[in-house]
């Protein structure tokens, strides 16, 4: 297995388990603060976070890959680019309510079988890419899976 396909194993890998830990934190960070300021905190880190990474990649595109290179003024800006920042919010103001409501489990169970709702939708509809038994069958296993934890104290 070349490098370029075993990090695109991995990044989702790791991204999933970021994900929990960043609603975990955020949450017990909110515990202490509350949600509202913990996403302010958060997503004005995050804004630092990108302005700096922008600026790396924009200064050095050649270390970087194709897909992150700077191909278009920020003047390209379109009115419907502010919905990946408000999933973002809702994300980060989200996952710590719901962990702190049902618990990590059941929210990462759940997360689950709506991003491979999601993601069967986005495929067939998107990128064209049809569904399949197997596909059917794993988002069968995941609802199942969601029934037995969520039953479970």
């Amino acid at each position: 297995m070349n490098f370029a396909a075993l990090t695109s194993l991995l990044i989702p890998l790791c991204l999933g388990m970021i994900g929990i830990l960043q609603g975990g934190l955020n949450r017990q960070i909110a515990n202490s603060i509350g949600v509202a300021q913990a996403t302010l905190i958060s997503n004005f880190v995050t804004v630092l976070i990108c302005i700096s990474f922008y600026l790396i990649v924009k200064t050095w595109p050649a270390f970087f890959p194709e897909f992150f290179k700077v191909k278009a003024p920020l003047t390209t800006y379109q009115w419907w680019y502010i919905f990946p920042a408000i999933f973002g919010f809702m994300i980060v103001a989200g996952l710590p309510y719901a962990i702190s409501e049902i618990g990590a489990i059941k929210v990462t169970i759940l997360l689950i079988v709506a991003q491979m709702m999601t993601s069967v939708l986005w495929d067939i509809f998107v990128e064209k890419i049809p569904m399949t038994t197997m596909k059917t069958l794993g988002m069968i296993a995941a609802m199942v899976s969601v029934a037995l934890i969520t039953l479970s104290k």
